[in-house]
């Protein structure tokens, strides 16, 4: 396999987690009526090949399993399944900024999602080179975990995801940006 393409999936991923912690922090907009509770709106646009239970946490989708957010390893092979899955909530679902599970801040999801899709399109193509992701041996301190050591099938998956940090947060990792 040509050794550019960990490089490029690593640069596109974390330019686009980057995007989404970018338009989180220029102060994204709720997407629910001022005054109304503070329940999380998921997009349900054409971003999305998943859906969203009421919690703001992603499904299953036919082409990706379930997601897993009880271990860092976990977390990270849903999101890196769902990014080549296409499937932008799950994404957006499975990541944290400043401390925060971006379902949890109002607005964020579709911010996310805005920015992160037209990416997904390109990553999407890779899919294949994923099939049977697994990751092992993600460095855990605390609620905090790193991806620098972990062993993964596919090979090429370690450099994908070796500048990419967990978080957990309210019992669930998160993946955030080094």
């Amino acid at each position: 396999m040509n050794k550019l393409l960990p490089g490029a999936l690593a640069l596109a991923l974390s330019v686009s987690l980057a995007g989404c912690s970018k338009s989180l922090d220029q102060g994204a907009t709720p997407t629910s009526p001022t005054g109304s509770s503070s329940s999380v709106t998921t997009p349900t646009d054409s971003m999305s090949t998943g859906t969203a239970d009421d919690s703001g946490t992603a499904t299953a989708s036919p082409t990706r399993p379930p997601i897993d957010q009880s271990t860092p390893e976990a977390a990270m092979t849903s999101w890196l399944g769902s990014m080549v899955a296409g499937d932008g909530t799950a994404v957006c679902s499975l990541m944290a900024a400043g401390g925060k599970a971006i379902t949890s801040i109002p607005g964020a999801a579709a911010a996310c999602g805005k920015s992160i899709t037209p990416m997904l399109d390109q990553i999407k193509e890779l899919g294949a080179a994923f099939q049977g992701l697994q990751i092992n041996g993600a460095t855990v301190n605390g609620n905090n975990a790193t991806f620098e050591s972990v062993t993964t099938e596919p090979a090429l998956a370690a450099d994908v995801v070796a500048s990419f940090k967990a978080v957990k947060i309210a019992g669930k990792w998160y993946i955030t940006q080094g």
